[in-house]
């Protein structure tokens, strides 16, 4: 339909709606994506995970990236004309929003995800994993019951009621980062001996595995001191590549959360369905 040929605009031309389906390759910008490496948006702690991804959704939107991100949106083709240039922008969109990240969230996703080297999957698998270390109080306000059930929740966590070692060791985590973000100045030795103490006669993991560790703990000047963070996530994640290589991998351990094969998990009536 021609539109009446006028300088009048005092009736403004319809919005032309697209025609055709509507995938993540569409109307993909043709600015280069390093573009984006000028905005950094870094998140350090999980309960800041919802604001941090809408500010990430919004500086994609600018760029017309924002579809990229959007699991519930078909992938184009791969005969498509756009596939390629798709397949690129949602490859560099995926490593933009990792430098965004704490290195430890990126290895957690990585590890967990099976496969996350497009934006849409990892993106989908940072909003299951980082907003389940999230959970807790809605409320910034902390009194006694909620700061005492975080602390109970993380030192009774015990291997014994989880039905393999991944899923009490990926819930030991999580307690463990709900206490960090209650902000409660708990030690990382103390999770970290908590996790030795719990796997030490599992059968996956064996004695061998743990006593080298405490050989290493022996040999420190200041146990208290030199156990940091970095080092309790180094051995979660040997704890973790050990269970992989025997076979027990995170998608096992999710089959069985599925089938609700897990034990109960402690006092607050928690059953452990929905660990990562």
């Amino acid at each position: 339909m021609s539109e009446e040929h006028t300088r009048d605009w005092e009736t403004l031309l319809p919005a032309q709606s697209p025609t055709g389906p509507i995938d993540q390759a569409f109307q993909l910008p043709q600015t280069p994506w390093f573009i984006l490496y000028q905005f950094r948006c870094v998140l350090e702690r999980p309960s800041d995970y919802p604001i941090w991804r809408n500010h990430i959704y919004q500086i994609l939107k600018v760029h017309r990236l924002h579809l990229l991100i959007d699991s519930g949106i078909d992938r184009p083709y791969k005969d498509s004309p756009d596939a390629r240039r798709w397949q690129e922008l949602s490859i560099e969109v995926r490593k933009w929003i990792s430098w965004n990240l704490n290195p430890i969230f990126v290895r957690m996703i990585v590890k967990e995800a099976g496969r996350a080297e497009l934006a849409d999957e990892f993106m989908s698998a940072a909003d299951n994993i980082i907003q389940e270390l999230a959970r807790g109080p809605e409320h910034p306000e902390q009194d006694y019951a909620e700061v005492s059930d975080g602390l109970f929740n993380l030192i009774r966590c015990k291997r014994s009621d989880y039905s393999n070692a991944r899923q009490f060791v990926h819930r030991l985590m999580e307690y463990y980062t709900h206490t960090l973000n209650m902000r409660m100045g708990i030690p990382p030795f103390v999770p970290l001996l908590l996790l030795l103490d719990e796997i030490k006669d599992d059968n996956d993991i064996g004695e061998r595995f743990v006593n080298v560790r405490y050989n290493q703990l022996r040999g420190m000047n200041n146990v208290a001191q030199n156990v940091t963070r970095e080092y309790f996530e180094n051995v979660y994640f040997d704890v973790l590549d050990h269970l992989d290589s025997i076979g027990q991998t995170a998608e096992v351990a999710f089959h069985q959360l599925t089938d609700g094969d897990d034990g109960d998990d402690g006092d607050d009536g928690d059953d452990g369905d929905d660990d990562v």
